[in-house]
């Protein structure tokens, strides 16, 4: 029965969100597409950004350093992704709805919609049970991924 309820909330809400969505859908992939393609920024490096957007606003992790970097990075478009995510969000706060891109998975059970979130929540794991036992950490491949900062000591 939730569920049902919270399709039907986010039924209606995404009904009165359409023009927002589609307005935001503009500069957000305007911004992906050609303004990084200008920039010579990774259109990839820059997905890894949006799944942390997605955890913090759907309140599965905190990554305020990614919400404040979006809102000033040239290739992402945060005003984009609100309006375009808005109809979803509110439904998360009315009714507790949560997109299963926007989930963390049981062992085993993921699929390719949640995988960057479970690999992001295995190595936050790991980092919180390890932070203080190491000096220093490299991450390949991390594209624009600032989590790593809230593991840091900001020391001069």
């Amino acid at each position: 029965m939730i569920k049902f309820i919270q399709f039907i909330v986010l039924f209606i809400l995404q009904i009165l969100f359409i023009p927002l969505a589609i307005i935001g859908f503009m500069p957000m992939m305007y911004k992906e597409m050609k303004v990084s393609k200008k920039l010579g920024a990774s259109y990839t490096a820059g997905q890894a950004m949006q799944s942390r957007w997605i955890m913090h606003y759907f309140k599965i992790r905190n990554y305020e350093a990614t919400i404040k970097f979006i809102k000033v990075y040239p290739c992402e478009s945060h005003f984009g992704f609100m309006a375009f995510m808005g109809a979803a969000i509110i439904a998360n706060r009315i009714c507790g709805y949560k997109p299963a891109f926007a989930s963390i998975p049981e062992p085993g059970k993921v699929t390719v919609s949640t995988v960057i979130n479970a690999r992001t929540n295995y190595f936050d794991r790991i980092m919180e049970k390890r932070v203080e036992q190491v000096e220093q950490v490299v991450i390949m491949g991390a594209g624009l991924d600032l989590r790593v900062l809230k593991y840091t000591k900001f020391e001069n």
